[in-house]
Order: C-alpha cells, then structure tokens, then sequence
C-alpha cells in the first residue's frame, strides 16, 4: 500500500498539469516563455510564506501564523526605514530578518507560553502588525531603495527569476533535509503527532514550537527582503491576504492542521498550482471575485 504523503504528492503533480492545461485553454498567451518567467516570479514569496506555515503546523498544538502577511509588511518598512536613516542596505536586511524573528517570538510567547489558542493570538498580533505599519507609513509606501537591489527579484538566470535559485529552492532543500533527515525534523512530527509521548520521550515541545514561531517570522523576513526588491519600495500592505494564501498552500500541500503530517516538496507543488492558477485567471481577465472563488 502506498504511503498517503507519496499519494498526496501524485494528487498534486496531477492536479498541476491540470492547471497548466485550463490556463492554456483559458488564454492563448499563457504558454508563452515570458509568461512562464512571470508566474515564477510570484512562486517564491507565496513560497517561502507556505514553507513558514507547514513548520508551524507540523508541530502541532494545533498551529497556525495569521500574521505572516503582516510581519512581512512590518519588516519590510523596517528595513527601508533603516535605509533611510543611512544603515546599509545588506545591513538592514539582516537586521530585518532579526525584526522578523523577534515579531514571531511574540506569537510564540502568547501560544506557547500563555497558551492563548493560536488562531487568536496570531489573529491578535496580525491586527496589531498591519495596524502599526499602516501607523508608520500614513498607509504611504517608502521609496529609495537602489536599483542595483532590484537585480534580486526583477533579475534572471537561464531565464527563471534570481530569487528563485538564491531564496526558494535553497530554503526548500534545507528546510526539506531538516525535516526528513535531522533529530529536530523527527522531534517536529513527533510533537505534531502526540504531543504527551513525544514529551515523554525528551522532547521540549514548548521550546520546539517557540523555535518554529521564531523561524517563522524570519522566513516571513526573507520574504519581505523579496518583495522590497521586486517593487523597489516598502508597502505598508505588501503582505495583506498572503497570510491566508499560505495557509491555502499548506493545507493543500498535504500539512495536517492538527500536526505530524506534511511534507516541504507537497508545498512546493501547492504554490506552484496556486501561482499557475492565479496567473491564468489574469490573463483570461477572469474577475477578481472569481478569482477569489477559484
């Protein structure tokens, strides 16, 4: 009998050839090779945002970030302001993924040690995130950032985004190894699957699931950092919706929402059938109610 992760993965490559198949019939111009380079480059920021929320859904609890759209938001104002007061732009990137994991130790203090329900603390600190960008900003973007930092994003290699090859596919192989190869992976779908036996065993499952909000919000870091050099601007809202397209994508990647099951490479392949979906229904000028819908 067939493992169900390994079915789930048939699922969606199945269903991805499917998508591929309705946006060429939905619009002449969707197999073109400049549309191809321009559905990859969504592919890594709603990527990276899926990644983050299968971690924290692995590990149980059960686990969810609603504030990954608004942390990338916050962090990406953060490190434009930091440009604009003269820090280095490399050196305020790395300050920001710093910012990120800091706003990510906030939902795992209110989950995982005042033990508020996850769905309503990160729904808190989701409000509280979007509502102090929006604050900083007057809802206004930031400009200024170099055009030699747009080489990220807006640049490409053998025709596929920069960023596809520098962020995505070496953060899904790293996160892919920790978790099917490392004792911190095994301890993650142990705390997911039960979390009494896992305790049992040795594993601090508070600390683990603390670690995970923490990463959580650098990767949300690491997103901003894309989005920043995609639009060469800072946007109080550049995160807004993508907190629950994450969760579209973790959930239809074949992560559990109560924990232990789940795969990086099944996210993969939600993002791209996601994305593909999303870039037909533009080019068939499909309204965006129904693009909702779908």
């Amino acid at each position: 009998m067939k493992d169900p992760l390994t079915q789930r993965l048939f699922f969606l490559f199945g269903l991805l050839i499917a998508a591929v198949v309705a946006g060429a019939v939905l619009s002449p111009h969707f197999l073109q090779t400049s549309t191809v380079a321009y559905l990859l480059q969504y592919v890594p920021v709603l990527g990276v945002l899926g990644m983050a929320q299968t971690l924290v859904m692995l590990s149980g609890g059960p686990g969810i970030d609603l504030s990954l759209g608004a942390i990338m938001s916050l962090v990406g104002l953060a490190i434009a302001g930091l440009f604009g007061l003269g820090v280095p732009l490399i050196l305020a990137c790395v300050i920001g993924l710093g910012i990120g994991g800091l706003l990510g130790a906030v939902n795992a203090l209110l989950v995982c040690v005042l033990k508020v329900p996850s769905l309503m603390g990160t729904l808190a600190t989701f409000f509280a995130y979007s509502g102090l960008a929006l604050a900083l900003t007057g809802g206004s973007p930031i400009g200024g950032i170099p055009d030699w930092f747009g080489t990220l994003a807006q640049g490409r290699f053998l025709g596929i985004p920069i960023h596809m090859w520098v962020v995505f596919v070496p953060l899904a192989i790293v996160l892919h190894v920790m978790l099917s190869r490392t004792r911190i992976g095994s301890h993650i779908y142990a705390a997911g699957n039960d979390e009494k036996a896992a305790f049992l065993s040795g594993v601090k499952v508070w600390r683990l699931r603390f670690m995970l909000y923490c990463l959580s919000g650098v990767i949300a870091g690491l997103a901003a950092i894309m989005t920043l050099s995609w639009f060469q601007a800072a946007r109080p809202d550049a995160g807004e919706g993508m907190e629950l397209l994450s969760v579209t994508i973790a959930v239809l990647g074949g992560a559990h929402i109560f924990g232990g099951i789940g795969r990086i490479s099944g996210t993969v392949l939600a993002v791209l059938i996601v994305t593909t979906l999303q870039v037909a229904l533009q080019l068939a000028n499909i309204s965006q109610a129904w693009q909702l819908a779908a």
